[in-house]
């Protein structure tokens, strides 16, 4: 599997014409054109939006040598990777009591003196992507192929929305399976990153 494949994916749901290469930016086709400007984004927006287990990784951060201005004591640097946050670790047992920090750029702020950190991480390299992403991004990919390559065509979006939403259980399902492993919510030491200072929840959002 390379990304030029999953682009004729994405072209074929539209019946466009193949591309030769997504990597040769002398290949000057409308189909061409359209998938070096939408292919990273939408790969990448898709990583972030779910904790796929292809994208799952862990980091002891390292100590920023400056400090937060106010309200939190340390700040650690996130990894060059990162890109979206699953779960902390400071060592303590927070079995009444959750991890406070906050997230401001690329630096993870808290009072803790040392985090573990498990993220989802950016994955550029197609062979490793999971089977049932790349099913979704094929149908991400032509749904913003279609304004640009078949002149919006209602029905053909109305097809394509339909089978990303056909496809969705599964995607729901193999979550359910494969993230809730030990130390998310079971494990007292680890504070799920849907809690943060504020408390807010974070959702998973795939769209469709």
């Amino acid at each position: 599997m390379t990304n030029t494949d999953i682009c004729n994916m994405a072209l074929g749901k539209l019946g466009a014409s193949r591309i030769k290469s997504l990597a040769n930016t002398s290949e000057n086709t409308p189909e061409a054109i359209q998938c070096r400007l939408h292919f990273e984004q939408t790969r990448d927006a898709l990583i972030r939006s779910h904790w796929w287990r292809f994208a799952s990784a862990r980091a002891a951060l390292t100590e920023n040598s400056s400090s937060p201005d106010f309200e939190f004591d340390n700040q650690f640097d996130l990894p060059d990777d990162f890109m979206r946050l699953k779960s902390v670790w400071d060592g303590v047992d927070h079995r009444n009591t959750r991890v406070t920090f906050g997230m401001e750029g690329d630096l993870l702020l808290t009072n803790s003196d040392s985090i573990d950190l498990r993220y989802i991480k950016k994955v550029t390299d197609p062979t490793k992507f999971d089977s049932l992403f790349v099913e979704v991004l094929i149908l991400k990919l032509a749904i913003k192929l279609v304004s640009p390559l078949a002149g919006g065509a209602p029905k053909l979006l109305q097809v394509l929305g339909t089978e990303l939403q056909l496809i969705m259980p599964s995607v729901r399902a193999l979550d359910r399976q494969e993230t809730n492993n030990v130390g998310r919510n079971d494990n007292p030491s680890w504070n799920d990153a849907r809690f943060s200072s504020g408390g807010a929840r974070i959702a998973s959002q795939l769209g469709g």
